[in-house]
């Protein structure tokens, strides 16, 4: 999902701009829309001592010698920091009962859709390769169940092989583009983009949780995806005869979430540059974010929290109709069959 979002909005770390970059620029004028506000949450940690007492615990320290006969203010400032922090986190602990308040603030940024697209191309391209090894997975899948000679199942094989790992290769890249802008010290860090995909992708599984808590009832979310249980007696799938003969099948839960995302997430602002002499752009709109429907399975095994109030995320196992693992995710599979939850 995240690759998606990147490229539905244009995300790139560098089109991370504000009012004072806009105002240089020479398409900042009301009628080209090419500056898209977007909100991100930012969660900060921070002692509930008052500056005052921070004042006086320097002050304390300043006049202590250490144990090696050091006194405080001999001491480089990276070390009198930590010191200070030490001393401040004990006092802290004792006068209020804890040692840190975290906050959440929303914030807007504005994110440029006319900056140089390279970066989302390559994360297009990428995409683009993955959904074509994945399709080419599933051609020979299916011939695999085709095959009758050893040496044409022995072929399908190799090929299932080769695009599946070169699809997971291709996910675990579309993957870093994300976790590269949220690394510190990275050349393009960029903590509201980061924020920006990871909020937009929240909003999305919220928003998904509550048309699906209107039919069925959900039983694990995940970042990119949702489990959820539906009534027998919905609708499940319809398939349609074209006119050529062909048949179109539509899943109808997948089809009501995706109308749902593209009514509320498609960016309306998306620009590409057609003239790059005159500098003229063209606006349309984009939304790439589609939810794929895996299943139905047998059941899904989630594990109960030993602690009141603390949930287990993404620890489940799901089995197929058959009895077989689906998938499995924070579990440990033993001897004897049974499933073992992985305390790390």
């Amino acid at each position: 999902m995240y690759p998606n979002i990147i490229l539905t909005n244009r995300l790139q770390p560098y089109a991370i701009v504000n009012d004072s970059t806009c105002a240089a620029c020479d398409f900042n004028q009301a009628k080209n829309e090419c500056k898209r506000r977007m909100e991100w949450i930012w969660r900060g940690d921070y002692s509930p001592a008052s500056f005052a007492e921070y004042e006086r615990t320097k002050d304390q320290l300043s006049k202590e010698k250490l144990p090696d006969g050091t006194f405080f203010n001999q001491l480089p400032e990276i070390e009198q920091s930590k010191l200070v922090a030490a001393r401040l986190k004990t006092y802290a602990n004792r006068a209020y009962r804890k040692t840190k308040i975290t906050e959440e603030q929303t914030r807007t940024d504005i994110v440029c859709m006319r900056e140089n697209d390279f970066y989302v191309d390559t994360v297009r391209q990428f995409r683009d390769r993955r959904y074509e090894y994945k399709r080419l997975n599933k051609t020979w899948n299916k011939k695999l169940h085709e095959a009758r000679d050893a040496v044409t199942k022995k072929q399908c094989e190799d090929r299932i092989l080769i695009y599946d790992s070169l699809q997971v290769a291709h996910k675990c890249i579309l993957n870093s583009f994300y976790g590269y802008v949220m690394r510190k010290g990275a050349r393009w860090r960029s903590m509201e983009m980061a924020g920006i995909v990871t909020k937009t992708g929240s909003d999305i599984i919220t928003q998904a949780r509550l048309l699906v808590e209107q039919i069925g009832r959900p039983l694990e979310l995940d970042t990119d995806g949702i489990w959820c249980i539906l009534p027998v007696s919905f609708p499940d799938v319809y398939t349609f005869e074209v006119a050529d003969g062909s048949k179109l099948k539509l899943e109808y839960p997948c089809v009501m979430l995706n109308a749902d995302v593209h009514a509320k997430f498609t960016n309306n602002q998306y620009q590409d540059l057609v003239d790059p002499v005159k500098g003229v752009y063209e606006s349309h709109k984009e939304c790439s974010i589609f939810f794929e429907v895996d299943g139905p399975y047998r059941c899904m095994v989630l594990p109960a929290s030993i602690e009141e109030g603390r949930l287990l995320k993404k620890r489940y196992a799901v089995f197929n109709f058959d009895g077989s693992l689906a998938e499995l995710k924070g579990f440990e599979l033993k001897r004897r069959g049974e499933l073992e939850l992985i305390k790390t």
